[in-house]
């Protein structure tokens, strides 16, 4: 149902309708609701018994839009089953009509002013203000903190109970009572992995 682009109105066809938000489940909870279809841009809109908005989409079918058709709505979805038609009513097209026009009117406007001489001018002004030093973007390094090495943990050399422990003992020195650390011998390597 395409409607002339002289007609000022076109029909809304009102239908009852069942829902459900059990796609899924092989048991579907059906729920009321009714669907409006509107001819103008095939968009059908759905709503519970209390009239709250369920969700819409667009019928991109090329069959009529009559009861007995199945669909699912664009976001949360949701399945429709169309029901038998209630009622028909004109709706007025002249605003929306009027809108499309100034919003054409609008963009041809923008078009003329864009591929005009002057705006190479208003941009060449633009382009030779100055920026204050303030709002000069600085290097991404210099705002991020350097965390030193990178790419291995830094493992400490003592553990947080050894450290505990020379704080409550007073033991600063690397000695541990009375005893020096244990140190590798000088002429002994590091471990290899033959053995």
């Amino acid at each position: 149902m395409d409607v002339p682009q002289t007609q000022n109105t076109a029909p809304v066809l009102e239908f009852r309708c069942l829902y459900t938000q059990d796609l899924r489940r092989k048991q579907k909870r059906w729920q009321d609701g009714r669907l409006k279809f509107h001819t103008f841009n095939k968009r059908v809109m759905v709503y519970d018994e209390r009239s709250n908005f369920v969700g819409d989409t667009h019928w991109r079918e090329d069959t009529a839009f009559d009861e007995g058709e199945e669909l699912e709505l664009e976001r949360g979805g949701i399945m429709v089953e169309v029901g038998e038609c209630v009622g028909t009513r004109e709706q007025d097209l002249s605003e929306l009509v009027d809108k499309r026009v100034k919003d054409r009117e609008g963009r041809a406007a923008a078009k003329i002013a864009a591929s005009s001489p002057s705006r190479p001018h208003v941009s060449l002004i633009r382009t030779s203000q100055a920026t204050p030093g303030p709002l000069q973007h600085k290097p991404l390094n210099a705002l991020l903190t350097t965390t030193g090495h990178y790419g291995r943990a830094v493992i400490p050399i003592t553990s947080p109970y050894e450290e505990k422990e020379r704080l409550i003992n007073g033991n600063q020195d690397g000695t541990e009572n009375g005893r020096a650390l244990k140190r590798r011998k000088p002429n002994e390597g590091a471990p290899s992995q033959s053995g």
